[in-house]
Order: structure tokens, then sequence, then C-alpha cells
């Protein structure tokens, strides 16, 4: 994988070619740890595309907000610099936040999209208000809105960032090859502040920029209007599986499936399973 920057100014990783495919990684997640995607699907007749989500490279420039929609448009302002085509879409945890933006602000770009763990709609922020298991999962993002968090979390060669690997992830005991990449990259000056900022963002008005409420108010009308895959793990310690029931109201086309034995960053844990699923999708759109 060979580092490359957009004339935007985002860093990704690029393999393959063929038709374009983008891959937007979560937290606590890095560009590198889509390797398995990044050679499957460039063997598959792809041009792969997995770039660092804004903060996340030592050299980004801070956004004045880390909120999902800003995030969506920066990635908006990615895909252009890459390709006239419209691509398949895929994203992990807020990837699949920021790839729900895009796909609704610019129907045209994404001819496909995949995403991986969070749900669209209203069910996520419903349980989080009011279900007391979501609300025990979610504890991190609590912690995270406090200053605490940014001197706490890379205590003890980022202890913190490990056990929310092992919660979200409790049948995958493989995980500390991907963790250390994760850590690697938030250990860089600036890059775990800034990363804290999407979940500060998300909580505390003060943060949102007001010149975006016109396009929320499109996410929260708007259907996805593409052929769409959602995955999540049965086991996911972050975030319930069954938080995905009703996801098809928000989409004109959409496949739900449930991958059992496995957690949150499953298209680690079952790389190859994950992936024959996603081009089996996209594969079937053509037959």
């Amino acid at each position: 994988m060979e580092l490359q920057q957009s004339t935007s100014g985002t860093y990704y990783y690029k393999k393959g070619r063929g038709a374009p495919l983008v891959l937007l990684h979560g937290f606590p997640d890095c560009a590198e740890n889509f390797k398995h995607q990044l050679d499957y699907f460039s063997d598959k007749g792809f041009e792969v595309f997995c770039p660092f989500m804004p903060g996340y490279h030592p050299e980004d420039k801070g956004l004045s907000s880390y909120e999902s929609i800003r995030i969506s448009l920066e990635i908006i302002n990615f895909v252009r610099d890459i390709t006239k085509d419209p691509i398949t879409l895929l994203g992990h945890d807020w990837g699949a936040s920021a790839a729900y933006g895009v796909a609704n602000l610019e129907p045209g770009m994404v001819e496909n999209l995949i995403t991986i763990s969070v749900p669209h709609g209203s069910n996520l922020i419903n349980a989080i208000l009011m279900d007391g298991d979501q609300q025990r999962k979610s504890w991190y993002m609590f912690y995270f809105q406090l200053e605490v968090a940014d001197l706490a979390v890379p205590l003890n060669d980022f202890e913190f960032i490990k056990r929310l690997w092992r919660e979200w992830s409790p049948n995958w005991s493989e995980y500390k090859e991907y963790s250390k990449s994760t850590i690697d990259v938030l250990s860089k000056e600036g890059v775990l502040s800034r990363a804290l900022g999407y979940y500060r963002s998300t909580f505390q008005v003060g943060l949102q920029g007001t010149e975006l409420n016109e396009e929320q108010m499109v996410l929260r009308e708007k259907k996805i209007s593409c052929p769409s895959l959602y995955l999540h793990g049965l086991n996911d310690g972050c975030i319930g599986s069954e938080l995905a029931e009703g996801m098809e109201d928000n989409f004109d086309n959409l496949t739900i499936k449930i991958l059992e034995g496995c957690g949150h960053f499953l298209h680690i844990e079952k790389h190859q399973e994950v992936n024959d699923l996603i081009h089996d999708f996209l594969v079937s759109k053509y037959i």
C-alpha cells in the first residue's frame, strides 16, 4: 500500500484498477486495518481507495466541527478529487455514519452502499437516551466529553483502546495486531484529540456548525436510494445488533445480514466471509 495525498489534502491508500471502491474506517480504527479489503477487492477488478478519516493523519488541519454531516462533506470533496465515476462506498462505525450522509447528500455519487456496525435511523440515538443496556455499552461516549479523556486514554500504552477492542469483539482473541495499528495512528500529535472530536461534536451543541442545519434536515427526511447492504455482528459489544431492526424504512433497497460469532470489527474478524458477502451483493446486481 502506497500512501498518497489528494488535491484537497486527504491522505489515502490505493490499490488496483477498475470500478472505484471507497473504504471509510471508524473509531478506534485506522485506514491500515482495511488491508484485507484492499487486497481482496483490488484482485476482483476494483480500484480501492482507503482514506484517513478527517483528523486521523498528523498533517490534517483541524476542522471547526467533527459532526457527522461535516465529515460527510469532507468525504464528498475527497471522492470528487479521485474519480468522476459513481463509486461503491463502504463504511464501518463512524465511516458508516459518514457514508449515510454521502449517499443522501450526493445520491448520484454512490452506486452501491455497504455499511457495517452502525445502523441508520433513529434507533441508535433512541437507545442511547432510553435503553439501559445500550447506555452501558455507550459509556465511553460520555467519558469522551470530558477533557480528562485526552490525558487518560493514552495511559498504560493506550490500554483504554485495547479494552474497547476486547469488549466490542469479545469472541476474537487476535485483535492485538489491529489495535496496535490503531494506537500507532492515535499516538501521533493531535490525532487523538481530533478523533474524540467526533463524539464531542455529536453531543455538544457549541461544537456543531449551524451552517449545516439545512443539510441535517435533508438527511432526516430523505431515503437512501441506491442498492444497500448492512452487516452487523451478533455479539457486538458496542452497538446491539437488534438496533438494525426497522432500518428498511430509511432505504429504497436494503439487505440486512446479522453475522453470528463475531462482534463490532467483523470486517476484520471474519474478513473472508464479509468480503465474499459484499462481493456477492455487488455481483448479484449484474446477473
